[in-house]
């Protein structure tokens, strides 16, 4: 087979996987937003604390990051990322043992350890295996499996909980995890261990093996990545440990109709990412600089799925508000690809696990606060209309770092 073939279909593999392990963590992480009525109900767990519960992941998930990033940088993709999905599979497979909200806690924070590793792994993957103007498409592909796993994990889920109880939702996606894990081990295409410093494949590089975080957090963009970041997964997480409880205790839906209702903003959602990605990576090959463009995405989406969720959080219709809601996150993930490739962009070559780690760090303390804060907002007033609007102005925030706190898209060069 013709060499650069084979190379291509390689770095498509490494899509596959990718795509795999980020689909996996998905339907897990969705799989408590379909239990948690039924949690509540058994366990009597408050909504604020049932937020915390759910916020469990994201403690040791968003206190890892720093450490995954240059983790990542030094051993590699392969055997930090294999390690990482063997963790979360046995947490999850695992929680069915969690009789109160403290133990649910510490089972997700297992989890969340797990998954701390995949983002920053994914980043030196794809910085690796594809140029400039393959990135955000590339990227499009691999976040679209979020969207995927969100949505047929809410269909399982809810299927699962209504015949078999709610333990059975663990123990059948932990036992999946834990196959796709071995598929992980086995097909990922270069299983070296160490430095994966270069851009491309196989080709060796003279910039430095190891670079500090304090030298990239001298760089203001690394600040406006982490802020802008910050602003698109707090929003991103009201949907997604929220939105099934949102329509069961606010607009009376069944739980096997939340199911099929919830897995629709994440199919657009699906869609929006690839389609973004592919959006990304077109108008640069057109002529566009990559600043102007993944800004320009970035900034437009974020700024119209603000408006969107907002309105919607005043909508008595219920059909109105789904849809607003469904369009909102199709907005948002438009602008996945070009948000996770700036950080690909600017960072040293022997550093993009660790300039990304920077980026999601800030993103998931968003994520951390957007269930705590909701559950709160809703205990305190019996109503999702203030969260709804408080994750419209932090995601608003979110898009004025991106355009305005990060600056051109060019490397950084550290010595």
């Amino acid at each position: 087979m013709n060499q650069k073939i084979r190379e291509g279909l390689e770095k498509w593999k490494v899509v596959s996987l990718l795509w795999g392990a980020l689909a996996t963590v998905s339907v897990i992480r969705v799989a408590l937003s379909i239990v948690a009525p039924a949690l509540m109900e058994e366990y009597d767990i408050s909504p604020s604390a049932m937020g915390i519960v759910m916020s469990g992941w994201n403690w040791t998930y968003t206190g890892s990051q720093l450490l995954m990033g240059p983790l990542v940088d030094r051993f590699g993709t392969w055997i930090v990322q294999g390690i990482g999905s063997g963790v979360w599979g046995l947490a999850t497979l695992a929680l069915p043992l969690a009789t109160a909200a403290v133990s649910l806690f510490l089972m997700r924070a297992l989890f969340g350890l797990g998954h701390s590793m995949l983002i920053p792994a994914q980043a030196s993957a794809i910085s690796r295996w594809f140029g400039p103007r393959e990135r955000s498409t590339a990227l499009g592909f691999c976040f679209s499996a979020s969207q995927v796993g969100i949505a047929i994990g809410a269909m399982i889920a809810a299927f699962l909980l209504a015949r078999y109880g709610w333990q059975s939702v663990f123990y059948w996606i932990g036992g999946a995890s834990l196959l796709f894990t071995l598929k992980w081990f086995l097909l990922y295409p270069d299983k070296r261990i160490g430095v994966q410093s270069d851009v491309e494949p196989r080709q060796e590089s003279s910039v430095p093996n190891r670079v500090p975080l304090s030298s990239l957090l001298r760089y203001r963009s690394a600040w406006g990545l982490a802020f802008g970041q910050m602003g698109y997964l707090y929003a991103y997480h009201v949907f997604v440990n929220w939105l099934p409880a949102y329509l069961i205790l606010e607009r009376d839906m069944s739980v096997v109709r939340t199911g099929i209702v919830a897995s629709l903003p994440f199919l657009v959602g699906m869609i929006a990412t690839i389609g973004g990605g592919w959006l990304g990576d077109y108008v640069i090959r057109r002529g566009l600089s990559p600043t102007f463009a993944r800004k320009a995405i970035v900034g437009t989406g974020m700024m119209i799925a603000t408006v969107l969720v907002v309105t919607a959080a005043y909508t008595p219709q219920t059909w109105l508000a789904v849809t607003l809601l469904t369009l909102c996150m199709g907005f948002l993930r438009a602008t996945t690809g070009s948000a996770n490739a700036m950080a690909i962009d600017i960072a040293p070559r022997a550093a993009v696990g660790s300039l990304t780690s920077i980026q999601n760090f800030g993103g998931n303390v968003g994520g951390l606060m957007a269930p705590i804060v909701t559950g709160f907002i809703l205990e305190a007033t019996g109503t999702f209309t203030g969260a709804l609007v408080v994750a419209g102005a932090v995601m608003l925030f979110g898009a004025i770092s991106y355009v305005f706190i990060v600056g051109p898209l060019e490397r950084i060069e550290i010595q």
